[in-house]
């Protein structure tokens, strides 16, 4: 089980690493441009796996910390304060991939439907969107209950997220071109996500030698809180452009 954790953490970050990069060609280029839906697939592929392999990595800490991650310990409760912390993280961790995946599918389904919100109502789609929503739960439960605040934060964003998205596919008509803010909010999410990995496996650093160890806080928070006011000047700007209903 150690092997399996260990090329699904690496490979989850070479590919985590691609995406980060891949994420700006679709951004940077015009919309519905030859290279905008290249690159997009790519980004794609690329933040499928990188989910998938987050899950599973989870997955096997969830089911088993000291066979996915041993180590020594000098006593009993060393170990046992161990697999608790490690857990928490692993479901902690576990929310983000989920959130990553439904926001790539999201965008991805609504793109291929348009504003056809029936053939988004797919067991498959749906349970994405249920499963996060129950991770997001017991991970707030969780945070509260051991007072992690990043765990309540970002279950609470998971929360929101979650629930819109599944309000989006449960209606029954949308408003005409509302599909573009949907697939631009989606990905723009996904692209939050993979950047919070980022921030928080680099940026901690520096964010620690420049404003001390309380500030690593901050390589947490700041791509949702630069994400979601990118998220909604997006959606301002294209809600105009494109004349949608409100």
């Amino acid at each position: 089980m150690e092997y399996i954790h260990k090329f699904a953490v690496y490979t989850h970050i070479i590919l985590g690493s691609l995406a980060l990069v891949l994420f700006w060609v679709p951004i940077m280029t015009n919309k519905g441009s030859h290279m905008h839906n290249r690159f997009g697939r790519y980004y794609n592929l690329a933040m499928y796996g990188t989910s998938f392999l987050g899950v599973l990595a989870c997955i096997l800490v969830l089911a088993d910390p000291l066979s996915a991650k041993p180590r020594d310990f000098a006593d009993i409760q060393q170990q046992v304060n161990y697999i608790q912390q490690s857990r928490i993280f692993a479901l902690f961790l576990l929310m983000l991939s989920l959130l990553v995946l439904a926001s790539i599918y999201h965008g991805e389904r609504v793109l291929k439907v348009k504003g056809n919100t029936n053939l988004l109502r797919t067991p498959l789609h749906l349970s994405l969107l249920i499963l996060l929503l129950v991770v997001a739960a017991l991970s707030l439960l969780m945070g509260i209950q051991f007072s992690q605040t990043l765990l309540v934060v970002f279950a609470g964003v998971s929360l929101l997220v979650g629930t819109k998205m599944l309000r989006y596919i449960v209606q029954s008509e949308v408003a005409p071109r509302a599909w573009v803010i949907e697939h631009m909010g989606a990905m723009l999410g996904s692209g939050i996500g993979v950047y919070t990995a980022f921030s928080a496996v680099g940026g901690r650093h520096v964010f620690s030698y420049i404003l001390g160890e309380q500030a690593v806080f901050l390589s947490w928070i700041m791509p949702s809180v630069i994400g979601v006011v990118a998220i909604s000047w997006g959606r301002r700007y294209y809600t105009a452009k494109f004349k949608v209903a409100s």
